[in-house]
């Protein structure tokens, strides 16, 4: 799972002693763990390298990132990175995949939460929050901005961003036919918002105005329920 670097914790799990080997567990102590199996290992390293891409991706952008300094920063050698991503461009795509994945499912968790019941408007601007202006729109915006003039790369990445979008757009229309709008309204209210959330994401890049941002908003869900009328609790 990947995590943005202030969502980090150290894991007390980790911690141990060094340079020597455990005792062979007896029956006070309890069985020894078990040895991780090699498809265990491989997906830990990877883990390890779609995270150390983020990190880099986030303090040096596209341009300046190098399988060098994330095979540095995931602690692994840079032929242990080639060995799960062929190039560059495999890497950054296959994290940018997983930012997305994650994204996914947590927008999946607050389409079902008491709030996005309670009131679909203000659960779905929560979900885009939490990604527009969050670290995975920073991350993807420096791919996308490579892209545009990357025909190879834009190939990779386009199949990614449309699959977040049509699943989060799907997952959203239901919440809010569930919740009494008509398709066209659903449409029209779902991609209004996704629109002008990703604007002030955007905006938020050069001239952060939280207050403003969230008055807007605010006025935003008031103008919707005006014209269409309550829906969801």
């Amino acid at each position: 799972m990947l995590k943005s670097r202030k969502q980090e914790t150290p894991d007390p799990s980790d911690a141990g002693p060094s340079g020597a080997s455990l005792p062979e567990a007896s029956s006070e102590t309890g069985a020894r763990r078990p040895r991780r199996s090699q498809v265990d290992r491989s997906r830990e390293a990877r883990e390890k390298l779609l995270q150390a891409t983020i990190e880099v991706l986030m303090q040096r952008g596209y341009s300046g990132l190098t399988t060098k300094e994330v095979a540095s920063c995931a602690g692994m050698s840079n032929g242990a990175l080639m060995h799960h991503y062929a190039n560059k461009a495999e890497l950054v795509v296959a994290a940018t995949a997983a930012v997305y994945d994650e994204a996914i499912k947590r927008g999946q968790r607050v389409a079902k939460s008491a709030k996005a019941s309670e009131s679909p408007i203000e659960g779905f601007i929560t979900d885009c929050l939490s990604v527009y202006f969050d670290w995975p729109f920073i991350a993807a915006l420096e791919v996308i901005m490579v892209a545009r003039t990357d025909d190879e790369l834009m190939q990779r990445i386009l199949p990614v961003m449309e699959n977040y979008r049509s699943t989060t757009n799907e997952l959203w229309l239901s919440v809010f036919k569930n919740a009494g709008m008509t398709p066209t309204q659903a449409r029209t209210v779902l991609n209004l918002t996704l629109n002008l959330v990703r604007g002030m994401a955007v905006n938020r890049m050069w001239q952060k105005d939280e207050k403003h941002y969230k008055l807007y908003l605010k006025e935003w869900v008031r103008i919707v329920r005006e014209q269409i009328g309550p829906v969801g609790g």
